[in-house]
């Protein structure tokens, strides 16, 4: 695998949230060449590209497990990691610009219908790993409802706005607030005071507060009514699935294995995942750690499914969610009337 490091800050909040990007690119493809057969660094090898939503983190952990211990080479793929940038990852796989990229439910369900080519073939979290969250030393916030008439730091897009008034109202509140866009200046606008409560990740953004001596007050938004959401999976398009269907299984069961890996022994994964991006992640060693043990205990599996599939009634309820709170369009930007077939949206023909 060929991957490049940068040093663009970890804090990722909506990117590793549900990001709402619907906002078409261009289609030109650096992909593999016809019928995939393309020659990587690795003679004999297909290239395949895969794109990141932010600096390396644990998110991405199996995808670096497979390639520290070579199953992707086994696999006969040569696997290139393209570096988050201005371009969200989802817009890069649909103009097929990259053939595989991190994209959880919420960001297919609402990209795909407003008509970009997106496919779930793997989940990497098997549930919501997002929280509302307010500092652990208010004394006048115990729980949502308390939140109600406070200052909200959002990140843009009004299913965030929508997330933390489901929450609110789902404790009995009102859901009033004021808010306020700070993007990713939102955890410092929170330390500081300037807002009362943010979004943020369970398995980083709380953990790194913990570390730092000032953790959060978090609420997870399923306790109070929102429906379970699958929040961080990797996409394809049909254009690639339908013309790569080898490479594509290749590429997803070599990624399972990765994150199989990964829920079997964090912290050796998480020391892979460290020494393939020292730039990025040689000084967060034990935030690194703790969040990749987070993860395989209480996200990368389930009992209910094999690693990385589908949980049906998550897509449905989420979807719900979507539809009722007015956040689906089509691609002419007019809202939907009916909901999708979110089987559609979604497969687990590619893990086995």
């Amino acid at each position: 695998m060929r991957h490049h490091t940068h040093t663009r800050t970890l804090t990722r909040a909506a990117a590793l949230l549900s990001t709402a990007a619907i906002a078409l690119v261009g289609c030109a493809s650096t992909a593999a060449a016809p019928n995939g057969a393309s020659a990587g660094e690795n003679a004999g090898s297909t290239r395949v590209t895969f794109a990141l939503d932010w600096a390396p983190n644990t998110n991405h952990i199996g995808v670096y497990v497979a390639d520290e211990l070579g199953y992707f080479d086994e696999a006969g793929l040569d696997v290139e990691i393209l570096p988050y940038g201005s371009t969200p990852a989802t817009q890069l796989v649909s103009a097929g610009e990259a053939d595989f990229g991190i994209g959880g439910q919420s960001t297919v369900q609402v990209a795909r219908t407003a008509g970009l080519d997106l496919v779930s073939v793997y989940r990497v979290t098997q549930r919501d790993s997002g929280r509302l969250v307010t500092l652990a030393d208010r004394a006048d916030v115990d729980r949502p409802a308390d939140l109600d008439g406070m200052t909200f730091g959002g990140f843009g897009s009004p299913l965030y706005s929508a997330l933390a008034r489901a929450t609110i109202e789902g404790d009995g509140g009102e859901g009033s607030f004021e808010e306020v866009v700070l993007d990713t200046g939102a955890y410092e606008a929170l330390s500081q005071g300037r807002i009362d409560f943010t979004l943020s990740v369970a398995t980083w953004e709380n953990l790194q507060a913990e570390l730092d001596g000032h953790p959060y007050r978090e609420f997870r938004y399923q306790d109070f009514g929102v429906p379970e959401q699958q929040s961080t999976g990797i996409v394809s398009s049909e254009a690639y699935l339908e013309a790569h269907p080898e490479e594509s299984r290749a590429f997803v069961q070599a990624v399972a294995r990765g994150y199989a890996y990964a829920a079997e022994q964090p912290d050796a994964a998480a020391e892979l995942l460290i020494a393939a991006n020292p730039d990025t992640l040689g000084a967060a060693d034990e935030l690194v750690h703790a969040s990749a043990r987070l993860l395989a205990e209480d996200y990368l599996t389930s009992p209910e499914r094999e690693i990385g599939a589908i949980d049906p009634e998550a897509w449905d309820a989420f979807g719900a969610f979507l539809f009722d709170g007015g956040f689906l369009t089509d691609a002419e930007g007019r809202p939907l009337t009916e909901q999708p077939d979110w089987s559609e949206y979604a497969t687990d023909a590619y893990l086995g």
